[in-house]
């Protein structure tokens, strides 16, 4: 993810999967905080916030079995990554 965000690189992502987690990125870094994130996110997205020992992360619906999860402290997006979690 860093390689996507930092320099366009999208090696080592599914093929199939970079245009979708782009238009999550866009949406993400043009949402002032996570209530706008959550406002423009389309419903298939599927945003929430997990629970239990992962209780600070959130999780995108990207594809599949595929999610992005990553925490939200002070508007600001940490520990960003592209998950199979199923």
């Amino acid at each position: 993810m860093r390689r996507l965000l930092e320099d366009d690189t999208p090696r080592f992502l599914p093929p199939d999967l970079i245009g979708r987690v782009r238009r999550i990125l866009t949406v993400m870094l043009l949402a002032s905080d996570m209530d706008d994130f959550i406002h423009h996110a389309p419903g298939g997205w599927r945003v929430h916030r997990l629970v239990g020992d992962r209780q600070d992360a959130w999780s995108v619906s990207v594809s599949g079995n595929w999610r992005m999860t990553f925490e939200e402290t002070d508007d600001c997006i940490e520990r960003l990554h592209l998950e199979d979690y199923h």
